[in-house]
């Protein structure tokens, strides 16, 4: 292996670790630890709305229902200091107040803080409340 795939591998494992970070930092830690994944003019498209900049992310997000975010697989495209991402996701909100789940498009950039989330798009593909479909499991007869 060369130098150029070593570093193509360690980038790879840092923006996976960035959007691994995503949806943990949203749950567990503090909004603030959430809002140090993004670059400071970061866009933000979510609810046909696009958010500029970490004020209007944090403004508007900070209002957001707690739950469990869970992260599915991803496909990261690497292009040198910048990384197009691809990633499903399920959102359950707490007491089973609402729930959505999709897709979050985004590029990642290498910045000297490391690598961060400059542009994201969520899109949802089914918005609920209650239990979403697939957690629904029949009772055995």
């Amino acid at each position: 292996m060369n130098a150029d795939q070593v570093q193509l591998l360690v980038d790879e494992m840092a923006v996976r670790t960035v959007l691994n970070e995503y949806c943990l930092r949203l749950e567990v830690d503090t909004f603030e630890d959430w809002m140090d994944l993004f670059t400071e003019d970061s866009i933000y498209e979510v609810y046909k709305k696009v958010l500029k900049g970490k004020d209007e992310i944090r403004a508007l997000l900070s209002l957001a229902p707690h739950g469990v975010h869970l992260g599915g697989p991803m496909r990261i495209t690497l292009a040198g200091d910048k990384a197009e991402t691809i990633q499903n996701y399920l959102f359950i909100g707490e007491a089973d107040a609402a729930w959505n789940m999709g897709w979050y498009f985004r590029t990642v950039v290498r910045t000297d803080d490391g690598w961060k989330i400059a542009h994201t798009t969520v899109k949802m593909v089914k918005i609920g409340t209650g239990k979403p479909p697939i957690l629904a499991v029949p009772k055995p007869a």
